[in-house]
């Protein structure tokens, strides 16, 4: 029953397109929106010329409402006329214009190339006229005319993309009119944000990533805390430790151990000693600072070089004393451009 329902108001759509394009014809008659309500029935026209439409004194739009009730049984039938401000902007009103036109005797190429040059002038995204019959000649074909960017399929074709069709009747036979004019491009394909750095649900995100991060910063206090993981000294750990644990169990905190370097292991531990004054340690201190130093730069020179030729010039640029031998080792395990090995001898 409900498959019958929806087939029989879009036939009786149809039928109310047809019957208003043929009562309205001389006033540039667009289309039309139905919406129903408990009480009546709202009819909004688009049109070029309301005023054809109302009538003197709104006599015209008074035979027009009784001719819908009468004629569609719609109940207490309400007629609203919107004028359209830029006719050449309005597929339906186009296609009328053009049919008319060639009705006259109207070249195709001159009608098809004036109407896409004034809907051009009108200010929208993209247009698509299309003429199919006998243009000349005893065998049918077709022209086209199109300028811009009219998008053809998915939801973006049926929200933004406005279509027109029209019959003119000539003497040769019958030529279909169609036009395609797209006003508008969606919201999503044009942002002004950069969609590449842009954060999808950024305080959820946000939040989420702080809170794994502090648990995280916790097991790390109880692991440096313990002195071994077992379930007695961790849970003594748990509960002497001054940072929150509610959260924290044996199990996450060995799991995390487990996930651990030896490096990051040992650094724990270290991190709790307290260093003494002396002189040798001082000098392994800087020592194993300046080999961490020396370590990151090596990792750094092979970044660098794992990226294009000139982009790897650009950041050695950047760089205050780059080692340049470091770099031509780098280069050499990495990709062995000869161009780039040039280039870095000459620097070097």
């Amino acid at each position: 029953m409900q498959e019958k329902q929806f087939i029989e108001k879009g036939a009786q759509k149809v039928k109310l397109n047809e019957f208003l394009a043929d009562e309205l014809e001389g006033a540039g008659y667009s289309g039309f929106d139905l919406q129903r309500t408990p009480t009546s029935t709202k009819i909004v026209v688009e049109a070029q010329r309301p005023g054809l439409v109302i009538g003197r004194g709104g006599s015209r739009i008074r035979e027009l409402t009784e001719d819908l009730e009468n004629e569609f049984d719609f109940e207490n039938p309400q007629i609203e006329v919107n004028e359209i401000e830029d006719a050449d902007g309005d597929a339906q009103v186009v296609a009328d214009s053009i049919a008319d036109w060639l009705e006259k005797g109207g070249h195709v190429k001159r009608v098809g190339y004036t109407y896409i040059r004034r809907m051009k002038e009108a200010g929208v995204i993209g247009a698509e006229v299309e003429i199919t019959g006998k243009l000349s000649g005893n065998r049918g074909r077709t022209e086209k005319f199109s300028f811009g960017y009219v998008k053809r399929c998915g939801n973006t074709s049926k929200d933004n993309v406005q279509k027109g069709y029209q019959l003119a009747k000539t003497k040769p036979g019958a030529i279909g009119v169609k036009v395609r004019v797209m006003k508008e491009i969606p919201d999503f394909m044009h942002r002004d944000v950069d969609v590449d750095k842009e954060i999808v649900h950024e305080s959820d995100a946000v939040e989420e990533s702080d809170a794994i991060e502090a648990k995280a910063e916790r097991i790390e206090a109880v692991i440096a805390q313990a002195e071994n993981m077992t379930s007695g000294e961790l849970e003594r750990v748990l509960e002497e430790v001054e940072v929150s644990t509610d959260d924290l169990s044996t199990a996450d905190i060995r799991e995390a151990f487990e996930d651990m370097d030896e490096d990051d292991v040992s650094n724990l531990g270290e991190s709790h000693e307290e260093p003494d004054d002396s002189g040798p340690e001082e000098e392994a201190e800087t020592d194993s600072e300046q080999s961490n130093e020396s370590e990151g730069d090596e990792a750094e020179y092979d970044e660098i070089v794992s990226g294009t030729i000139g982009d790897a010039k650009d950041m050695i640029e950047d760089l205050e004393n780059p080692d340049f031998e470091a770099l031509i080792e780098a280069e050499e395990d990495n990709k062995n451009r000869k161009t780039f090995l040039d280039w870095l001898e000459g620097k070097a």
